[in-house]
């Protein structure tokens, strides 16, 4: 490559971008081009100054390094993690945790050592197996608080936890008839309840209630609470007051106890042993809250309960217990309860946002019981195993890829990703619990985009292993994004116009600032990228890579400041005439990269804009001979990752493609040329032929 112009001729330069206040609107003006004369040397310096070197002696092949920055870093900013705690800052704090209670508005959450244990499944999806195992329902385990804590959704409140069950609590159940109470079991057979998910998070939220001495399995749904042990069944009208006991099979051990909202109840038991093989268990019926029992006509290979359904828990082949509670019925397909969104869904931490429509989740009432077979088609006796057809599937396959735009030389850089923030301590995410109301949402959008509720929040602590629930902050009716860097969290909300409002969040403990509307739209802004010192910029939309002929937008970008947190004009709005790239750098600054329409990307002009100053030129039609695939900032200078352009029989590839062997760092000079990075000191031969030739 060589040389087109010396940084900083004296001579008038033309800006390549402008700066605007905090809400600076896309007025013509804000984005013209506009002059700066710096003044000329003096043909010869003043006689005091002749002892020091002139200010021309720069050596035009030294890498261009930016201006040292004035304004001191932000104090409140957290560095990143070392390994391994880096290595770990993506997992899912959630993984293992399980519906262990559903209610008609609440779902309660739990995983091994959360104090539900394994043994809170029966509230939720009781089993019994083949086998006779009563799957988890017996499980005790102590309450150790391993990993996150307990959790609670609410179809109305949200995200709600960690949750305070009490101690040694082996099983959690959801019941009520005029709202979701919370229950809790110990070893011993002590029940004890909260009246909501609010009680619940608190100490002393669960109030003891009865018992139910040697208690195995333990359900709940709609009013009523139900215990097994030995060869009865407990069941509870009073919310847990007290208790009345019948036997269900004389002389068999009841293994699971399954209760349906209508007050229908399922229990399971031992089987009669033949020889030394075990026998598969009976499955018992009550339709009177448990003061009769029968057996069942249908004897499934394993029972569950999912929400309202009692049924054999297999999608391919399901028998459901109808709304007699009864007849079993094979007419009700599987797709009525999967198709509906759980519970589940909303306890995944993102940063996107997401959202469910009002009165779409599965719940102990949604979808009801089934209507009962028709006549004759019931069905009946032991379970046959499932003949599921493997055949006529097929295999769909196809290739992905083919032709589309390419890009050449400077334009690639609208390409590029921006680097990504290493992770820090904390972080700001979102709960998947937002709420839309479906008959606002236009026909083809999205349920996130017209929010009724906005989600949930959630600060992350990643050293200390804990989640923070926070709301949204006041103001901010519809979330578009969310973003974090160095500890900050940046919210970007729609605001009254559509621009962006901007909201931050500093750390574990503080709380949203409002930061102001900007003038670009709310569901444009992009990444963010931040310098070393917390200077912070959200890219805005950005041009197709191809648009080398046409007249492209600005590139638009916001711009924050090290300032604190709700600091007046921390923010500004960027605006790059063909711009293809722009970065942030230490004071507040912004890197402007842009390269003329005319050009189709064969040149390449850059700038520095710094609050408070006119834009600073740094180097003008800089020859591009090869293709730019990214700018980056190295200890304050300016470095372009460079690929040799594809061969003629290519141009028609998709963008990006794989880098060829020639990629390689180049750095601008003084002299305003692209020149290849020298390798670090010490490099070994081999490495530096791994890179390939110099291309340019």
């Amino acid at each position: 490559m060589t040389r087109r112009l010396s940084l900083l001729s004296f001579a008038p330069l033309a800006l390549l971008a402008t700066s605007c206040g905090r809400a600076a609107g896309p007025a013509p003006a804000a984005v013209a081009p506009v002059s700066i004369a710096i003044a000329p040397a003096p043909v010869e310096p003043p006689a005091r100054a002749a002892v020091a070197p002139p200010a021309a002696a720069v050596d035009p092949s030294a890498p261009l390094a930016l201006p040292a920055a004035a304004m001191p870093p932000a104090a409140w900013l957290e560095p990143p993690l070392q390994a391994p705690e880096s290595a770990r800052a993506d997992r899912d704090l959630f993984s293992d945790h399980r519906e262990v209670a559903l209610g008609t508005h609440v779902a309660v959450f739990a995983a091994t050592g959360d104090g539900a244990g394994a043994a809170g499944t029966a509230g939720a999806a009781g089993t019994a197996g083949a086998a006779g195992t009563a799957g988890a329902a017996g499980t005790v385990v102590a309450a150790t608080g391993a990993g996150v804590g307990p959790f609670a959704v609410h179809a109305e409140l949200g995200v709600v936890g960690p949750l305070k069950l009490p101690a040694r609590s082996t099983w959690v159940g959801v019941a009520g008839l005029r709202g979701d109470a919370l229950y809790a079991a110990t070893p011993e057979g002590a029940l004890h309840r909260a009246a909501d998910v609010r009680d619940a998070l608190r100490p002393d939220g669960f109030e003891p209630r009865g018992s139910v001495p040697g208690a195995t399995a333990w359900d709940a749904a709609g009013g009523l609470v139900a215990a097994a042990a030995g060869e009865r069944v407990s069941v509870t009208a009073d919310e847990g007051r007290s208790f009345t006991s019948a036997v269900v099979a004389p002389g068999k051990a009841v293994r699971a106890v399954l209760v349906r909202p209508d007050g229908v109840l399922a229990a399971v038991v031992e089987g009669p042993a033949r020889g030394q093989r075990p026998a598969a268990p009976d499955t018992f019926l009550s339709s009177d809250r448990g003061q009769t029992w029968a057996r069942s006509p249908f004897q499934p290979r394993a029972v569950e309960r999912a929400g309202s359904w009692i049924w054999n828990g297999d999608p391919v082949c399901p028998a459901v217990l109808s709304r007699n509670g009864r007849e079993w019925t094979r007419a009700a397909p599987a797709e009525l309860l999967y198709g509906r969104p759980t519970f589940g869904a909303a306890l995944y931490l993102s940063t996107a946002i997401r959202a469910h429509a009002a009165g779409s989740l599965r719940s102990a009432v949604a979808p009801p019981a089934p209507e009962p077979p028709a006549r004759g088609a019931a069905a009946v006796g032991r379970e046959p195993p499932c003949k599921a057809d493997d055949e006529g599937g097929g295999v769909v396959s196809g290739i992905m890829g083919g032709h589309g735009a390419s890009c050449d030389g400077a334009l690639c850089l609208l390409a590029s990703v921006p680097p990504r923030p290493p992770p820090t301590r904390t972080s700001v995410a979102t709960f998947g619990d937002g709420v839309c109301d479906p008959a606002r949402v236009p026909p083809g959008g999205a349920c996130a985009a017209h929010l009724a509720r906005p989600p949930t929040f959630a600060v992350v602590d990643r050293a200390a292993g804990t989640v923070t629930p926070v709301a949204a902050p006041e103001g901010c009716p519809q979330p578009v994004a969310l973003r974090n860097a160095a500890g900050v969290g940046v919210l970007v909300c729609r605001g009254g116009g559509g621009g962006a409002a901007l909201f931050v969040r500093a750390g574990a403990q503080g709380p949203w600032r409002a930061e102001g509307e900007h003038a670009i739209p709310a569901e444009a802004v992009g990444q963010i990228v931040a310098a070393p010192d917390g200077t912070l910029l959200l890219l805005g939309p950005t041009p197709p890579a191809s648009a080398a002929s046409v007249r492209r937008e600005p590139l638009l970008a916001l711009v924050r400041s090290p300032l604190p947190p709700g600091a007046p004009q921390a923010w500004r709005r960027v605006a790059v005439p063909d711009g293809v790239a722009v970065l942030p750098a230490p004071g507040g600054a912004a890197l402007l990269a842009s390269s003329p329409a005319a050009s189709a990307g064969g040149r390449l002009d850059l700038a520095l804009d710094r609050p408070g100053h006119p834009v600073l030129a740094l180097a003008r039609e800089v020859e591009v001979s090869q293709n730019l695939v990214q700018m980056a900032l190295r200890d304050g200078r300016v470095r372009f990752r460079v690929i040799p352009k594809p061969a003629p029989d290519a141009q028609g590839r998709r963008w990006p493609a794989p880098e060829p062997r020639g990629a390689r760092w180049h750095v601008l000079t003084h002299g305003g040329e692209l020149v290849p990075e020298p390798p670090p000191p010490g490099t070994p031969p081999a490495e530096e032929r791994r890179f390939g030739p110099a291309g340019g």
